[in-house]
């Protein structure tokens, strides 16, 4: 992960891969989910370190393999994929603060896409008005107004293959 001209540092950081089940027919049917509608898709999350580089940039290691399909519910195997993967970031850690989110979802980790940028206001670095805001970016900064294009910074994330 690559960040340019941010407002200032970045305390707290997490990397977080999301898997859910991607077969519907493995967890229980919804008479068996009281007071649901339909039964929920199973989903874990799995936390992995984001460690800063010499040149500035922070690098994490995340597995695509990383839940075991099996028979969870005894209805037949249920297969786990890799749905989110997924930078937050915040000033300090503290409460209120602004939480900046990048992230790639299952589609584009599998078509092979490596490399994927947001741009976020400067001015919700490190509180926005609302307390805890959740800015998840934007990928063009035409996605912004002209008058605020020049208070825009750039998370890049960039994903390589396995090391040997």
């Amino acid at each position: 992960m690559r960040i340019d001209d941010a407002p200032g540092e970045f305390g707290w950081m997490v990397g977080r891969m999301q898997f859910d089940v991607t077969n519907r027919e493995c967890p229980p049917p919804p008479k068996e989910n009281p007071g649901g509608t339909s039964s929920p898709v199973p989903t874990y999350s799995i936390l992995f370190e984001l460690v800063r580089q010499p040149d500035g940039t922070y690098a994490g290691q995340f597995f695509t393999d990383g839940m075991i399909d099996e028979d969870d519910y005894g209805r037949g195997v249920c297969r786990w994929a890799l749905t989110n993967l997924q930078v937050q970031m915040r000033a300090t850690g503290a409460e209120g603060e602004t939480l900046f989110i990048s992230n790639f979802v299952g589609d584009e980790i599998e078509g092979g896409q490596t490399e994927k940028s947001f741009y976020y206001w400067s001015r919700r670095y490190p509180r926005s008005r609302i307390d805890n805001y959740p800015a998840s970016g934007s990928p063009s900064p035409e996605d912004f107004g002209a008058d605020v294009r020049n208070q825009l910074f750039k998370i890049t994330l960039a994903i390589e293959g396995a090391k040997s």
